[in-house]
């Protein structure tokens, strides 16, 4: 057992348990979501102590000179004291190098990141220092993969002029928030049916050999495993065959959630829907199917990208209401049950803390830390 001191709470981190299990099992609020490492939710920062270093080994380096690590990749093997992760940290240095006038007054900036910055194009991101002498609210439209630059868009309007003459532009230093969660106003429509592929795919059967084989993979990954905790591969394979026959045949066959609800919390950046892609390609190839076949089943799978792809999860929305899914909750128990972190017994009218999206109850013992 490691002590771990985290916002003024104590408690203690079991033998080959992660960091973000401990907390999860005392109830301690965190950030989270795939478990893996790639959403960068869970980063926590070393205080005091020595982490593992896989805790840190997929971070930019100045995330690691900063001290955090990943709290579902670090299993202490000894104390450790904790922050959470400080904004100031999280900022982009930046370099300006050109900009663009653009008819309509607005301006497109071209800039260099110090160092590593994952974006959606679409998502925005605020500038300030430097140049900016308020936070400037931009459009980031995507790279100049020649130049090595990022584009952004600005409107003419919130642009500070004096600021940029051309021949002071070149190398202005400024720092980047962000980017914020672009969510779509809309969720995907379904598309429109295609019966021939239905049949192509001998109406369905080769549907559900290919999802048997790519969830095998999937629960195999580890990378996208962690995403299905606690959830059997025969719902899963049962759930996207109904999906995906109500897409194709147009039969109104799947009950469930749309994409866009049923991932909101699951930050999948494109890399990791691009990983996912190939693992269903190799699937789809090993079953026997023909090019023909593939396209027309990934046509279908890229209709709901936008609603799957995200940095940061997105709310769970029932009509207009908003879900509230991150955060804990406690409930008396009506009926006995076990203790999902150590298995013990958890007699019938015992109170216990759960996570609401997680589900997990635990016994006075584990809650206590």
């Amino acid at each position: 057992m490691n002590p771990i001191q985290y916002q003024g709470q104590s408690l203690r981190c079991r033998e080959d348990e992660s960091l973000l299990d401990a907390f999860v099992r005392t109830g301690v609020a965190i950030d989270f979501s795939c478990k893996s490492g790639v959403c960068r939710r869970c980063l926590v920062k070393v205080l005091d102590g020595a982490a593992p270093a896989e805790a840190a080994r997929s971070l930019p380096t100045h995330l690691q000179s900063a001290g955090y690590v990943l709290a579902c990749q670090c299993k202490p093997s000894g104390p450790l004291s904790l922050a959470p992760k400080s904004p100031a940290d999280m900022l982009t240095q930046c370099m300006l190098v050109r900009r663009e006038h653009r008819p309509d007054g607005s301006s497109v900036l071209g800039f260099e990141a110090a160092t590593e910055l994952a974006f959606t194009v679409g998502q925005s991101a605020q500038l300030f220092d430097g140049p900016f002498s308020s936070p400037v609210t931009v459009r980031l439209t995507g790279r100049d993969e020649a130049q090595g630059l990022i584009q952004a868009e600005v409107a003419h309007d919130v642009l500070p002029q004096a600021a940029f003459s051309d021949d002071a532009l070149f190398g202005a230093d400024f720092q980047l928030r962000g980017p914020f969660p672009l969510e779509p106003e809309d969720e995907a429509l379904l598309p429109e049916p295609d019966l021939a592929l239905w049949q192509l795919l001998e109406h369905g059967r080769l549907v559900r050999r290919v999802l048997e084989a790519f969830y095998q993979k999937v629960y195999a990954d580890p990378l996208l495993q962690p995403f299905f905790e606690r959830v059997s591969m025969e719902r899963v394979i049962g759930k996207q065959y109904s999906f995906l026959m109500q897409c194709m045949t147009g039969d109104n066959v799947y009950i469930g959630e749309r994409p866009k609800n049923a991932h909101h919390w699951m930050v999948i950046p494109d890399t990791l829907f691009e990983h996912r892609q190939r693992l269903m390609a190799q699937a789809q190839r090993e079953q026997g199917l023909t090019p023909e076949q593939m396209a027309g089943w990934s046509r279908f799978e890229e209709h709901f990208r936008a609603d799957i792809v995200k940095h940061a999860p997105w709310p769970r929305r029932m009509g207009d209401q908003i879900i509230e899914t991150e955060r804990y909750d406690s409930v008396t128990l009506d009926e006995g049950t076990v203790c999902d972190h150590c298995g013990a017994e958890i007699a019938a009218g015992s109170t216990v803390r759960f996570h609401l999206r997680l589900g997990q109850v635990g016994c006075p013992s584990c809650e206590r830390g």
